[in-house]
């Protein structure tokens, strides 16, 4: 097997890995941690299916009759996902697959970007662990712009690698350009994206760095795409920050030495790394960051590491805030794991099976420390809405509009499929509840729908007996019950 092709071969084995890691529940409701998003991304993406909407028209359906522009992200992955959506009949799990999809190109491009830094044998290993990794396993496959966003950054540093070799190849240039685009795009908060592009640029170019003017032309370009796409959305209604005032809401930077100690002991250890992870990580970053001082890995893992506090409150209450620490810390580990594997194979014959071993054991707790830490963000919530769409179908027609009492907003109402409203309402008092429920009914909500819970959960209770005393439910099966509209009558 000649050198080339022995490379095509370990990059498609990197790329079944990650296949195999994220086919894990791809036919599964979209239910499971962090839920709300993942069902925003389908409401906007059925519609794109439905209405036969354009690329540049994302809408939502879940703030009264009529559907909305969405102020959302570049919907490049949501108009994608519209577009698959009938095909094969499989629906709302084109979502997964997507990101499994994109997850999988993430881990090709990254062993042939650590093939050009580290070399092939680090480069499997490096492009292999990436889809062990906690956040990777279970963000990689969600219904969600993370693992396309991750694919877009990746893939910009190695086209932007690429671009910076002798005679500035052009073809590099213009690929590179989207993906920063289409990754800042995706998610804003890819910015950091600039820290690690120029420590390539200066690694490769030094101080003729600053008067590169396809550097500058790049950085522009790009960015001029994506404040023109912000300043078309930021018209419509909030789905994600798009107003600079919507995203210092979420920064409370007064908490920001606890977001801090927060990340490196407890998201950098558990969630990037894993305990086993750690130790290989030691070792390849002592090389590749302390010994070789490399300009473009130094400003790769400083970019994605501060990135996350400058994200304030959001950053340390998203978990896959932290998802562009994994390709970095991947690949300095897949460097730590071909150390320490050289340093094992070269210990005595009577001593070299049990070193073998241990290095293998630090590589295999890798998964084991995954399976175990992100095991539960698997299982499905909200039960009562699993008979959701047959009972609105039962007791309503396609136009009529719902009032849901679910805390997200999109939730309930795609699970009904229908349009309309949605309020927390079991937290409330039952007099604020019964204002509102009347409130959405002048609007013209037609059917009240609620989880028998809090407010809801006792038939003898007094919001009960007052919806009961005005209609009786149109539809209870003891975990969900719809209400007509004469309960605000």
């Amino acid at each position: 097997m000649t050198p080339s092709s022995r490379k095509v071969w370990l990059a498609a084995a990197a790329a079944g890995l990650s296949l195999l890691v994220h086919a894990k529940g791809l036919r599964a409701p979209l239910l499971d941690y962090h839920f709300h998003r993942q069902v925003n991304t389908a409401a906007v993406a059925r519609n794109y299916w439905r209405e036969r909407r354009p690329l540049l028209e994302p809408r939502i359906d879940w703030e009264g009759p009529e559907d909305r522009l969405a102020a959302t992200e570049l919907p490049v992955y949501m108009w994608l996902y519209g577009k698959l959506w009938p095909i094969l009949g499989l629906g709302e799990s084109w979502g997964r697959i997507l990101s499994a999809a994109a997850s999988a190109l993430t881990a090709l491009f990254l062993f042939f970007l650590f093939d050009r830094e580290l070399g092939t044998e680090a480069a499997f290993l490096g492009a292999g662990l990436f889809s062990f990794l906690p956040l990777e396993v279970y963000f990689g496959r969600t219904v969600q712009p993370e693992a396309a966003a991750l694919l877009g950054g990746v893939a910009a540093l190695y086209f932007w690698d690429r671009a910076l070799e002798r005679g500035r190849p052009w073809g590099p240039w213009l690929a590179a350009t989207f993906c920063v685009f289409l990754a800042v795009g995706l998610k804003i908060a890819y910015a950091y994206l600039f820290v690690p592009l120029a420590g390539l640029t200066w690694r490769r170019l030094g101080r003729a760095s600053w008067s590169d003017g396809r550097t500058w032309a790049a950085g522009l370009l790009s960015m001029a795409g994506v404040a023109a796409w912000y300043l078309y959305a930021s018209q419509g209604v909030y789905v994600v920050p798009t107003h600079a005032g919507e995203f210092l809401n979420i920064l409370e930077y007064r908490r920001l030495p606890y977001f801090l100690q927060f990340l490196v002991l407890s998201r950098f250890l558990e969630l990037v790394l894993t305990y086993g992870g750690a130790v290989l990580f030691f070792f390849g970053a002592r090389e590749v960051l302390l010994r070789r001082r490399d300009a473009f890995w130094i400003a790769w893992l400083g970019g994605a590491f501060l990135h996350i506090p400058a994200l304030g409150a959001y950053g340390h209450s998203h978990e896959y805030t932290a998802l562009p620490l994994v390709p970095v810390a991947a690949g300095l580990m897949g460097e730590g794991l071909r150390l320490l594997k050289a340093r094992a194979s070269s210990v005595p014959a009577p001593r070299r099976a049990w070193a073998l071993a241990g290095v293998a054991l630090l590589a295999l707790a890798v998964p084991v420390h995954a399976a175990l830490r992100v095991g539960h963000w698997y299982r499905q919530g909200f039960g009562y809405l699993a008979r959701a769409r047959e009972a609105a179908a039962a007791v309503s027609a396609p136009g009529d509009l719902f009032h849901t009492g679910c805390r997200a907003p999109s939730v309930a109402l795609y699970y009904l499929d229908r349009r309309g409203w949605s309020n927390e309402l079991e937290t409330r008092t039952p007099a604020d509840a019964l204002g509102l429920i009347a409130a959405r009914a002048r609007q013209g909500a037609r059917f009240l729908a609620v989880e028998k819970t809090g407010l809801f959960a006792d038939p003898g209770g007094s919001l009960w007996r007052a919806l009961r005393a005005r209609s009786a439910p149109a539809w209870d099966d003891g975990a969900l019950a719809i209400f007509p509209r004469s309960v605000s009558e």
